[in-house]
């Protein structure tokens, strides 16, 4: 799970929508789910690719960094994140994912910090 949170983290900075894609094929199962007290429910990976893409053009030149490892056990994990955005600072977040036997992940519940 390491690589995949790794992957899943680093894809979130991607640039382009076929980049972003690329990188949520490779680790995530088609049926994803993703949800955070800021976004109602996410499904598919088109429609999370999509949300990708709409938080560059809400909160331009963010970045995403893991902060903690993830932590996990029998399909399911949990690791913290910070975003950096321009000129406010960074914020923490935390993920708890549930993954299936190839380690894609299958749902993502994001705990998003107050901006």
């Amino acid at each position: 799970m390491k690589e995949t949170v790794d992957r899943y983290t680093s894809a979130w900075n991607e640039q382009t929508r076929a980049e972003v894609k690329t990188a949520f094929v490779a680790i995530l199962a088609d049926g994803i789910t993703y949800q955070d007290r800021n976004t109602p429910l996410v499904t598919g990976i088109e429609a999370f690719v999509d949300l990708v893409m709409s938080s560059h053009e809400k909160i331009p030149g963010r970045t995403f960094s893991l902060l903690t490892g993830p932590e996990y056990f029998d399909r399911h994990c949990y690791y913290s994140w910070t975003i950096n955005i321009p000129g406010l600072g960074k914020f923490k977040g935390t993920d708890y994912v549930e993954y299936d036997d190839e380690n894609k992940m299958i749902k993502i519940v994001g705990f998003v910090p107050t901006l």
